[in-house]
């Protein structure tokens, strides 16, 4: 697991698998941090110790101090994200998602980036017919499969962090 220690972990969009990343991260000792337009969902996840930091709009400054970054946004909402503020993210920094829709997000999230940011798509086979940050539990996760998407432009490094990811998540079968 040493592809992900020590560093911060920024959540982008805190609804029932967003939220219930941050609370499996921060229950194992990471520091999250999140931003969601929401701000009730912001303190609810303060308040609950599902993540240490968070925002209700994209701060450059806050954005840039996180080295991983989960976006849990719908598909074209993560592109325009991406789009907005690649330029805020600190070189090196890697970039996964929680979309069960991968075409049409793949490749233009990849093309916006930097050549120093690497987005790994991912895809969490869990989930729950609720939403919002209130109904996160990382329970959802333990036994799941999760299924790491790479293309050409990732690493091996980056590959890798992303199956860490799942397993520090819970996943029970990760497939690449």
């Amino acid at each position: 697991m040493k592809l992900i220690e020590d560093v911060k972990i920024l959540l982008v969009g805190l609804g029932q698998l967003g939220g219930g990343y941050a609370q499996a991260l921060s229950s194992v000792g990471f520091d999250v941090g999140a931003i969601d337009i929401n701000p009730e969902s912001i303190s609810y996840a303060l308040e609950n110790g599902i993540i240490s930091s968070g925002r209700s709009s994209n701060d450059p400054e806050y954005i840039s101090s996180f080295g991983l970054i989960i976006s849990a946004l719908y598909p074209h909402i993560f592109i325009d994200w991406v789009k907005e503020n690649g330029k805020y993210l600190a070189p090196g920094t890697l970039l996964t998602d929680v979309t069960g829709v991968k075409s049409c997000v793949v490749y233009d999230a990849q093309n916006a980036l930097r050549p120093d940011v690497e987005y790994i798509p991912a895809h969490p086979m869990a989930g729950r017919e609720v939403y919002g940050v209130q109904n996160a539990d990382s329970s959802i996760f333990r036994g799941a499969n999760f299924i790491v998407a790479p293309t050409e432009k990732n690493t091996e490094k980056g590959i890798e962090w992303c199956k860490s990811l799942g397993k520090i998540l819970g996943f029970g079968k990760i497939s690449v």
